[in-house]
């Protein structure tokens, strides 16, 4: 069965040489569980059976999707077919598009005032502008773990499969460029926000994962 990466947190990644470019979804199989990010249909569905695995015939309770692209939640309908009574949390926007594209869910709209409890979770959403017209999209961090779900925010190039890497999470966070949020108001909130966490692991869209130098 496949290891964890950190905790109780798995990791499904694919590698583009081309690119020199690592897509990254995670697991995260507390009770409630939590799929963050489906990947694409065949990311989907290559990572649908390792999943079914680890949860050994639990169900899948959550699907984080922070925005709408289709590493994000192209796979979603592959996860719904199988767990068709998860919850798909999402932003604002989201939750009045997904409808549009047919998806059927259950949906969690939620803002920068959002907090799950429930079970072994408390997983706070943060806002940051990375929809379509820089409206307002989610990250995860889920307080009990100390993970810090990143998305496209802190991303980096290279092979990081199974990788995981240790370093101060201030100054990733003060170095997100104008090239991942190209509005300086809302670039600063976002810094703003996230100073405001000490996450323990950071679980990125792309790239390398890290623990938390600065509290290990």
């Amino acid at each position: 069965m496949k290891r964890p990466i950190f905790g109780k947190l798995y990791q499904f990644s694919q590698y583009i040489p081309r690119m020199d470019f690592t897509i990254h979804q995670y697991l995260l199989a507390t009770e409630p569980s939590i799929l963050f990010a489906t990947g694409t249909v065949q990311q989907a569905e290559r990572s649908l059976p390792a999943i079914e695995e680890i949860l050994g015939g639990r169900p899948l309770d959550y699907i984080f999707v922070s925005h709408m692209e289709s590493d994000e939640y192209g796979g979603i309908r592959i996860f719904l077919e199988r767990y068709p009574d998860a919850k798909v949390i999402c932003s604002r926007l989201a939750s009045r598009e997904l409808p549009g594209l047919g998806v059927e869910c259950d949906c969690v709209a939620a803002d920068g005032d959002t907090v799950i409890e429930e079970g072994d979770i408390s997983l706070k959403t943060i806002t940051y502008p990375c929809e379509v017209h820089l409206q307002d999209g989610i990250i995860a961090y889920e307080q009990n773990s100390g993970i810090l779900y990143s998305s496209d925010l802190m991303q980096s190039p290279g092979d990081g499969r199974d990788t995981v890497e240790e370093c101060g999470y201030l100054p990733r966070a003060e170095s997100i460029s104008p090239v991942r949020i190209p509005n300086e108001k809302g670039l600063e909130d976002t810094k703003r926000k996230l100073a405001s966490i000490s996450p323990r692991f950071v679980a990125v869209g792309h790239g390398f994962c890290f623990v938390n130098a600065d509290i290990m």
